[in-house]
């Protein structure tokens, strides 16, 4: 089913009971920071992401660990895993983060959509988030800080050295700081390590 015709339903039935998922926008950004944890154990992030996703936790106690991971499998595959698209070409160097990016985020959905992102915390699910994100024009901010950050700086000609000197300098002001597995690759990495889980 495509995106336009695909029934929204947020119950997972299972043979031990149904499962009310809440795959909220903050709560997928959340997960994202907890897999980047390294004091938890690989199944603790999966029991804690499960409980973060999961409406109605205490139905989560009938569950064996191994069921628990495929739960959690099977939730990532229904509601927060997207299609995914061949890159046209990979920069060495992060151009989006979500955590450090949350308030370019913010205005930008405000700028193009009028949605207010704080008040749609819980509420607006992850993959619609990334749909419309998806769909920011290049005139809003994050966007334009995207371009910024992928930009590449000209060779020196004896005739562009003012360019260059701004070019590096908006660079260096809207450069992200080092460090690996935020936004997407968090969730790469969480779905990675539940396949593993899964295969012990």
């Amino acid at each position: 089913m495509g995106v336009l015709t695909e029934i929204q339903d947020n119950r997972i039935v299972t043979e031990r009971g149904k499962i009310v998922v809440n795959p909220a926008f903050n709560t997928v950004l959340e997960i994202q920071k907890l897999y980047l944890e390294d004091s938890l154990t690989d199944y603790e992030k999966a029991e804690q992401a499960l409980r973060m996703l999961v409406r109605n936790k205490w139905n989560l106690r009938l569950y064996t660990p191994p069921e628990k991971v495929k739960l959690l499998e099977e939730i990532g595959k229904r509601y927060i895993e997207t299609k995914k698209r061949p890159q046209i070409k990979k920069n060495p160097l992060p151009v989006l983060d979500f955590e450090e990016d949350g308030d370019y985020i913010y205005a930008s959905f405000m700028q193009d959509y009028h949605i207010d992102l704080i008040d749609e915390q819980g509420r607006l699910p992850w993959r619609k988030f990334l749909y419309l994100f998806n769909g920011l024009s290049s005139d809003t901010k994050i966007k334009q800080v995207m371009q910024i950050r992928s930009m590449e700086v000209p060779r020196y000609n004896g005739k562009n050295a003012k360019q260059i000197q701004q070019i590096n300098e908006l660079k260096s002001y809207y450069a992200l700081p080092v460090r690996g597995g935020g936004g997407q690759a968090g969730l790469d990495l969480l779905f990675r390590t539940l396949e593993g889980m899964a295969k012990q």
